[in-house]
């Protein structure tokens, strides 16, 4: 079974990237994040995930006003697939994002036949993000940023995203202080989660920091760190890779995702 997660944490991490996005960090970041981990990625997720019925939290959603105005496409589809299979081995899933990414979220929980509650968060709102630690029991985060030292959101390309995206850092730093499990999957090293390899990746990735391009000089790497962390070259594959590892976990490969 190691091989075979091993094998698909590998495939996950192929880079591939768009014109003008930062290249050549992919295979990077999933290094520093495997050299912290005793067994590959997708496994470790799938293992956390593969638990008597919990209620689960799943955070996603990234909205850029003009240019995504109801959010990119990578983290909602990853989102929708993993609780699609959460629900199918018996956890209770909640969906949370931001309210212009909602509507499409909603509406692909719908064509998945997901029956489950898509909630908005407000920005600024810390006690509503107490109380969302306190409620569930789980917390997953898909391509969702997480603020870098001094707590503000940045873009891979170091462009602040703080004034138009809920900082969620609270619900996840909460669920620890509480003793519930988190995970994170991310792309870029400036999602909730990397803050468990935060100092390596500093290391190891200095031209990546964009610490000359961020106002704050903090660069965009995040702080925030999870129980768990996997990677992919997208969110999305890697939110896929880890409903593969629980369908080897469970040896039901019928919960694998199919185009």
């Amino acid at each position: 079974m190691e091989i075979a997660a091993d094998n698909i944490d590998k495939l996950l991490n192929i880079e591939m990237r768009r014109s003008g996005m930062p290249r050549g960090k992919k295979w990077v970041l999933y290094e520093v994040a495997r050299e912290v981990s005793l067994e590959p990625l997708v496994l470790a997720a799938a293992r956390l995930l593969v638990r008597p019925p919990s209620d689960i939290a799943i955070v996603t959603g990234a909205a850029v006003p003009g240019h995504m105005p109801v959010g990119e496409n990578d983290g909602p589809f990853g989102a929708v697939v993993l609780a699609s299979v959460l629900t199918r081995i018996g956890h209770n899933v909640t969906i949370y994002t931001d309210p212009d990414p909602l509507p499409p979220i909603e509406m692909l929980a719908e064509r998945a036949g997901l029956a489950i509650d898509v909630l908005p968060l407000t920005l600024g709102d810390i006690e509503q993000q107490k109380k969302i630690a306190e409620k569930h029991g789980l917390f997953v985060a898909i391509e969702r940023l997480g603020g870098n030292r001094h707590g503000i959101l940045y873009g891979v390309t170091g462009v602040s995203r703080s004034a138009h995206r809920a900082n969620v850092d609270t619900i996840f730093a909460t669920a620890t202080r509480l003793g519930k499990p988190t995970l994170s999957i991310g792309d870029g090293g400036n999602e909730i989660g990397f803050g468990k390899v935060h100092a390596e990746l500093e290391r190891r990735l200095p031209a990546h920091t964009m610490a000359s391009v961020t106002p704050c000089g903090g660069g965009v790497f995040s702080v925030v760190p999870t129980d768990v962390l996997a990677v992919g070259s997208s969110s999305n594959l890697g939110a896929y890779g880890v409903v593969a590892a629980i369908a080897l976990l469970k040896r039901d490969a019928s919960l694998c995702h199919a185009p």
